[in-house]
């Protein structure tokens, strides 16, 4: 009697279990695949921990909410970003006042000027839209293969006109973007739009969660984020190896975001969140992501891994420069860097303000 109690317990404890893992995973949303990333880069040399960002000073406190990308006037001297709130807003340099210019009906990712006076924003649920001198707001794209945005992401504007811009996911809205980072799975699109024909071309599918894009300053090439995969790929517009895509910077210490030209032949590159040994671990097992996508877990597991931080990488991806905050007491995780003239701007989806780094008053600890 006694063995055939302690079966039945096992059989109602196992099918108790079974439910329970069911509901788990259903709960969860995801169809994850590892995150199979190299080993977790050697903090040492240029990547040794520093405190940098902690000098940043902060521009706009307050009527700034989730600037996540920042792009700069024609005069230099005002600065446009996208905030949470729908409102693309402008920033003066000199004074930090804050100006809200157009509402675009949802939080803004992707900021560039274009090439005629107007401002091109990735706005997820809407698309690629330009938005002219006089305020007049346009959804230039869509969708693409059939196939509507999701996330319209990162973006930069060739010399000619022509848009090259990335929708992160075609599984999930941006609310739940996080969801498509932790599983893993290629989503993701880059897209190149046309202003000669209004056409829409898919220049590369299955990436994983691409992001920023940046245009190399001979525009012959792309760098553009995968930012589920902590690297950053290189797609090529001219020569021998157009129309090919290969890596441009792997094992990064961080999930890439936004990418952008320093302005001296290489690009900043702003990493959203920090690695560890047993993060990394962590997301090796598809079963443990079930459970970090639960919603009372997931945002405590991205919380605790935001650590500002931005790299500085030459034109062929050789790092030149690092800098961090540890604690994110100051900006935020950093979704961007831009930089103008002696500063270093930084955009944050958690601050309401806009970092400024001073580059040529470093103190390098």
């Amino acid at each position: 009697m006694g063995f055939l109690l302690v079966a039945i317990l096992a059989v109602i404890i196992g099918i108790a279990a079974s439910v329970i893992w069911t509901a788990i995973v259903r709960r969860a949303g995801i169809d994850p695949l590892p995150s199979d990333w190299p080993p977790t880069p050697k903090r040492e040399g240029l990547f040794a921990v520093n405190t940098v960002l902690q000098q940043a000073e902060v521009i706009g406190v307050g009527e700034l909410p989730g600037p996540e990308d920042i792009s700069l006037d024609d005069d230099n001297g005002v600065l446009y970003t996208g905030c949470s709130d729908g409102w693309i807003k402008r920033v003066s340099r000199k004074t930090g006042e804050v100006e809200n210019w157009v509402n675009v009906g949802g939080p803004t990712l992707g900021v560039v000027r274009g090439q005629q006076k107007n401002l091109l924003v990735c706005v997820p649920g809407r698309g690629l839209l330009n938005i002219t001198r006089d305020k007049r707001v346009e959804v230039l794209s869509s969708e693409a293969d059939g196939v509507k945005f999701m996330v319209a992401n990162g973006l930069d504007v060739a010399k000619d006109g022509t848009i090259y811009f990335t929708d992160a996911t075609s599984k999930f809205p941006l609310e739940k973007a996080k969801l498509d980072v932790l599983q893993c799975r290629p989503n993701g699109r880059l897209l190149k739009y046309d202003p000669a024909t209004r056409t829409t071309t898919v220049l590369r599918k299955n990436m994983f969660f691409a992001n920023g894009v940046s245009l190399s300053a001979k525009e012959d090439f792309l760098v553009v984020s995968e930012t589920s995969m902590v690297r950053c790929m290189k797609y090529w517009l001219k020569g021998k190896k157009a129309g090919t895509m290969e890596v441009f910077m792997d094992n990064l210490l961080g999930q890439p975001d936004n990418v952008k030209r320093d302005g001296h032949g290489g690009f900043w590159i702003a990493l959203v969140s920090g690695r560890t040994w047993l993060s990394d671990m962590i997301l090796k097992i598809p079963a443990l992501k079930y459970i970090i996508a639960q919603p009372e877990v997931l945002d405590k597991f991205f919380g605790n891994a935001r650590m500002a931080k931005v790299l500085r990488v030459s034109e062929d991806g050789r790092p030149l420069a690092f800098y961090e905050d540890p604690t994110g007491k100051v900006v935020g995780f950093v979704t961007t860097g831009l930089e103008v003239g002696d500063y270093l701007y930084l955009g944050s989806l958690e601050r309401k303000f806009i970092g400024g780094l001073n580059l040529q008053e470093l103190q390098v600890t």
